[in-house]
């Protein structure tokens, strides 16, 4: 096995490497008043974390894109020095008599997710259990929505969560990666039939019904499922991600009007149906009629921004709490975004959106090089599935669209969105190695 010096990639993990020590010991300044950098052992096992992927990758000769683990990275220390900042008791875990705090949890879950990310990069070296097991994949998709119907809890009004002893999973993350794979799959078997064959009503061109229809069949039993349990963010996230992969496979603008048309269409039956979407849009309208009750969180939201201003108000001194109070209820959840602009400003919220930037157009550079229809699709909609995921929790967040309760990747707390975002780079860490070895020539960086 010839060792891949994965040069670029280890000189852009080197800010990483001062940086978030450095965080740790700002806010520690900022929050005791002494000048001392206090407890280190979070932010040198974060560092040696991501430092020992770098070197797993080295060690297995991994030749796939440099700069995702690296922006993978940058997310992660942002979320771990925020989550470190925020009071610890918010979150946590307790197995086997050992207590830890949030942001504990939070690197204990970022060093399986960098576990599953390096395997999945070095050890699907053949995507033929992917491709050939699409509908396998979305058995298994199905099953784990039924569980969560069946065996799961509600938390803030979405009914997402299963209880496995000493952890809480989200199937509903893992979800994200299954569908995907069956889409890819699926599209790229039937793509040549979906774009020659047409059907006409009128002036647009809607699918074929033969080849679109058990595809269609099963993205609809999945959205009613989740629609189901209350997750509005996630069915926002599936059918993005769904037209995105199928305007790529088939490069037919009609049938993203038409999927346009029906989500319009959706949303006004959804309004008219479910009181808690009706909640959702009445204070996004207007969070100010009810500042005190429903609109709360965006109120409060919004007037962390204006705090932030363009600088920040500088780590470990932003208004988190207030009379022992958090300002912003779930705010190391859904608004992790909102406390990063407050303590970094605009400037820093621009950085993470950045290294967010980065992992979208890395992913797709990797979905043009693609070497096959399967591999090219699978990249789109990780992609994407990453991309949304970030422009709606942020959208939500600035009063762009109405709030929905899915997490910013690697940077909201949560094991299993961690879990599920890591392994889907190291599917495209996967899919690159590919290209580059049938290539054979090294990876730009």
């Amino acid at each position: 096995m010839r060792i891949a010096w994965r040069g670029a990639e280890l000189r852009l993990l080197l800010p990483i490497i001062v940086l978030v020590p450095l965080g740790f010991a700002v806010t520690h300044i900022a929050l005791s008043g002494m000048f001392e950098p206090g407890p280190m052992e979070l932010a040198i096992g974060y560092v040696a974390i991501i430092v020992g992927a770098h070197f797993l990758l080295v060690a297995f000769g991994h030749r796939g894109d440099q700069l995702l683990l690296p922006a993978v990275g940058a997310m992660g220390a942002v979320g771990i020095v925020m989550l470190n900042r925020l009071p610890q008791d918010l979150a946590g875990t307790s197995a086997l008599g050992i207590e830890l705090g949030m942001a504990a949890t939070q690197l204990l879950w970022f060093a399986v997710g960098m576990v599953a990310m390096v395997a999945v990069a070095v050890g699907l070296r053949d995507d033929g259990i992917l491709r050939h097991y699409k509908y396998s994949w979305a058995a298994i998709g199905i099953l784990l929505l039924a569980a969560t119907v069946v065996f799961g809890y509600e938390v803030n009004g979405a009914r997402l969560w299963i209880d496995l002893g000493p952890v809480s999973v989200q199937p509903g993350e893992i979800l994200k990666i299954v569908l995907v794979i069956f889409i890819a799959a699926y599209l790229a078997e039937t793509r040549t039939l979906l774009t020659s064959a047409r059907l006409r009503i009128g002036p647009i061109s809607v699918p074929p019904l033969p080849y679109f229809l058990p595809m269609l069949a099963l993205f609809g039993i999945v959205m009613l499922i989740v629609v189901r349990l209350n997750d509005l963010g996630t069915a926002l996230l599936f059918f993005g991600t769904f037209l995105i992969m199928l305007f790529v496979a088939t490069g037919r603008r009609s049938y993203v009007l038409i999927g346009l048309v029906l989500f319009a269409a959706g949303f006004y039956v959804a309004y008219q149906l479910f009181g808690h979407v009706q909640a959702r849009v009445d204070v996004w309208l207007d969070p100010f009629a009810d500042p005190l009750g429903a609109g709360f969180q965006p109120v409060r939201a919004l007037y962390a921004f204006g705090r932030g201003g363009v600088f920040g108000e500088g780590l470990g001194q932003g208004l988190v709490t207030l009379g022992g109070n958090l300002t912003i209820p779930f705010v190391h959840t859904d608004f992790i975004f909102t406390a990063v602009a407050e303590e970094l400003g605009l400037l820093g919220a621009f950085a993470l959106l950045g290294f967010a930037a980065v992992l979208v157009f890395r992913g797709l550079r990797i979905a043009a090089l693609a070497r096959d229809d399967f591999s090219g699709l699978l990249a789109v909609g990780l992609t994407a599935s990453l991309g949304l995921q970030t422009l709606i929790i942020i959208g939500g967040n600035t009063k762009l669209i109405p709030l929905t309760g899915i997490t910013l990747p690697f940077v909201s707390y949560g094991g299993s969105s961690i879990l599920a975002s890591s392994i889907m780079v190291g599917l495209l860490l996967s899919i690159s190695h590919r290209t580059a070895v049938g290539a054979d020539v090294e990876p730009e960086a």
